[in-house]
């Protein structure tokens, strides 16, 4: 699958290969870096759209609950305008390599 931020497209393989890896070259970590700081900002538009809260902080399990309804998840994709497999590969993403997400 393919993300697109702008004039950057990513691959979600080739990410999800360079986040395993232990040893990284400069072009993987810049890559890695730069699609962590577009999965964040996704990740919070995300998260603001299912919080029914507003004035409540959201942790990460209670967002990968809240878009296990299919209503919601549909509603989310068509808010931001990104495919199903898009939020569930963000969401997945952030739990997995960014540690600051709780």
């Amino acid at each position: 699958m393919q993300l697109t931020d702008g004039t950057r497209t990513f691959d979600t393989d080739i990410i999800d290969e360079a986040a395993r890896k232990k040893e990284r070259d400069e072009q993987e970590r810049e890559m890695l870096n730069a699609f962590a700081r577009y999965a964040y900002l996704r990740y919070k538009q995300i998260r603001d759209k299912v919080n029914p809260r507003k004035c409540k902080y959201m942790y990460i399990h209670q967002v990968r609950q809240q878009i296990t309804s299919p209503a919601r998840l549909q509603r989310v994709c068509k808010l931001l305008t990104m495919t199903e497999e898009e939020v569930l590969y963000i969401v997945e993403f952030v739990r997995k390599y960014l540690k600051y997400v709780k």
